[in-house]
């Protein structure tokens, strides 16, 4: 039987689609090829029986293939004038901003803001990180900011010049940096700011920390990423959200196969990914307020959590105030009570040695200051809804395909 041939083709690289795709056509015996615009003239010569394609605005001499192409086609990237009848597999970006917008409201961020491109309204069929952060936002009552630097209206909030071309979104990301933190800065409040990519992210922190302000008790930091050890190459270890890639790939690549057998595959509604793995780091994973003295007791708590002694009590005697003041003032400025942010210090640490280590459970109980087995399962289930050992079966199995 003669093997199929599968063209990949991408105006950029994402490593984890492709080994998604490598992964089926392993199993399904393909020979895989990718094509970027420098080898676009392989297909000349080497005529491939399906393409998985992932093109961005600029490219269009492989815009023009793709527009021509009469044979089998799964898009990872949605434009009008590539996609036509391609059914399409996507990341879901609306529920990525949900879940980063819903961290950053439960470590106390009342002012939200995105950065990222606005084209990835057209690029990812309506489903955007900004949309599911709004979501949030409208759900707490806050006000969620969009700084797009591909739209003038962006450059002239922050009194720049926008420049209509530049070389790549890189240069324009760098060159609006400055005058975004001044504007950030403008109210005192602490802001939490969720980019887009990576690699802007990693130039923002660099001139936020050249400001001398503070990450995250200033501005909180995350950024989707494809590796997230992205985020441990700047000084302050960033959050990344880290879609899955993988199962993108795979999930496209078994769509085509469907194509081959001639098996019915709707192009009507995209199929998307929501699958993806938030990997929490200092840059954003801590408590803030604008409160000096609940700041200050937030670091004794942060220092303290982990011993089984320590309370809410102990918190009073070591600040020499009643409990009851504290409790006001924690209620004010956080929304919540000493006992419960201690709760969550202890749980989120377990979570981590759970997740990151093979300590027994007894030692992560001692490490994490729970006095007995059924205050950590208690805590894991309110946090991720399934007991410890089930948590640290399903981090370490094997990824499923989509």
């Amino acid at each position: 039987m003669k093997r199929r041939r599968v063209a990949i083709i991408s105006s950029f690289s994402r490593l984890g689609q492709w080994r998604g795709i490598m992964r089926y056509g392993q199993q399904a015996g393909w020979i895989c090829q990718r094509i970027d615009r420098e080898t676009l003239s392989r297909l000349n010569t080497w005529n491939p029986d399906g393409v998985v394609f992932q093109i961005d605005e600029f490219d269009a001499p492989m815009l023009e293939y793709i527009r021509h192409c009469k044979l089998p086609k799964v898009g990872l990237r949605a434009l009008p004038q590539t996609c036509g009848n391609s059914p399409l597999v996507l990341p879901d970006l609306e529920s990525f901003g949900h879940q980063i917008a819903s961290h950053f409201v439960a470590r106390n961020y009342r002012r939200l803001c995105y950065l990222g491109s606005k084209s990835d309204e057209t690029a990812n069929a309506g489903r955007t990180h900004f949309g599911g952060m709004q979501q949030v936002a409208d759900a707490h009552g806050l006000k969620l900011e969009c700084f797009f630097p591909d739209q003038a209206a962006t450059w002239k909030a922050l009194r720049l010049a926008y420049r209509r071309r530049s070389s790549n979104y890189w240069d324009r990301f760098w060159e609006m940096g400055p005058a975004l933190i001044d504007y950030l800065r403008q109210d005192p409040e602490p802001v939490a700011l969720f980019v887009a990519y990576g690699e802007p992210a990693m130039q923002f922190m660099e001139m936020v920390d050249e400001r001398k302000l503070s990450i995250p008790a200033h501005i909180g930091m995350a950024a989707e990423t494809e590796d997230a050890l992205n985020g441990l190459v700047t000084k302050v270890p960033m959050t990344c959200l880290v879609p899955a890639y993988e199962s993108q790939g795979f999930a496209a690549a078994r769509l085509l196969d469907r194509m081959f057998a001639g098996k019915p595959v709707s192009a009507d509604q995209p199929t998307f990914i929501a699958e993806c793995e938030l990997v929490l780091r200092e840059s954003s994973n801590q408590i803030v307020t604008s409160d000096p003295l609940v700041g200050n007791m937030l670091e004794h708590i942060r220092k303290h959590a982990f011993d089984v002694a320590y309370t809410p009590d102990a918190l009073a005697q070591a600040y020499g105030c009643s409990l009851r003041m504290i409790q006001i003032r924690f209620h004010k400025a956080l929304r919540r009570g000493v006992a419960e942010i201690i709760r969550e210090q202890r749980s989120q640490r377990a979570v981590e040695l759970i997740r990151k280590t093979t300590l027994p459970m007894k030692q992560i109980i001692e490490e994490c200051g729970f006095s007995c087995h059924h205050q950590l399962e208690r805590a894991v289930r309110m946090l991720h809804g399934s007991s410890p050992s089930a948590l640290r079966k399903n981090h370490h199995k094997e990824p499923e395909p989509a």
